[in-house]
């Protein structure tokens, strides 16, 4: 799956990668560039690699601005 060709953002240091996605109940949340035509391709790759999930697309331009994606923020802290 190739990333998005334009974001939104012009941040130094942007993560415009698809691939930092996370699973969730019956869903699979991931990125949402702008780019019509890579978002709807990176719809449609991980609705064919999930069968039976949602996939919900967010606008990330703040968290992916500081380098990180949504897998890495829905990562447990230790106790």
């Amino acid at each position: 799956m190739a990333g998005p060709r334009e974001v939104r953002s012009s941040a130094k240091g942007f993560l415009d990668s698809y691939v930092n996605f996370a699973l969730a109940n019956g869903a699979v949340i991931t990125a949402q560039f702008g780019d019509r035509d890579r978002d709807r391709e990176c719809r449609r790759t991980l609705r064919d690699a999930f069968p039976g999930r949602d996939v919900v697309q967010l606008n990330v331009d703040r968290l992916h601005r500081g380098g990180g994606g949504i897998h890495c923020v829905t990562q447990q802290e230790p106790a």
